[in-house]
């Protein structure tokens, strides 16, 4: 097995921050791909209530391969995206909480 068989979490970063409206488009596509179980999205929010959006991170379903999803995203991603973007695997949210997710009682 190798070494990236073992995550289930992919990370896209758009080359440019993206607007709120494109990037809720976007993660209702990543959402409605084959083997995506969550789509996570990052990004500054601004006081007047606006938000960009600087990465997508995608929870992979058990029993597909990242690499599948990848490939099934890639299109989507080169259209939406053509001032280009970054893909890696790994792990990228907290396996469990932590001592202090606990001490402010985000986690019982």
């Amino acid at each position: 097995m190798s070494q990236q068989a073992q995550f289930r979490e992919i990370e896209v970063m758009p080359r440019r921050l993206m607007s709120d409206k494109k990037a809720k488009d976007l993660a209702a596509i990543i959402r409605d791909t084959e083997g995506v179980e969550e789509v996570l999205t990052h990004g500054p929010r601004f006081s007047g209530g606006g938000r960009l959006t600087g990465r997508f991170i995608i929870v992979v379903k058990t029993g597909f391969a990242p690499e599948d999803v990848i490939a099934k995203l890639k299109p989507v991603c080169d259209q939406t995206m053509p001032y280009g973007y970054d893909v890696r695997v790994g792990q990228f949210t907290k396996p469990r909480p932590t001592v202090k997710d606990y001490l402010r009682g985000l986690e019982r």
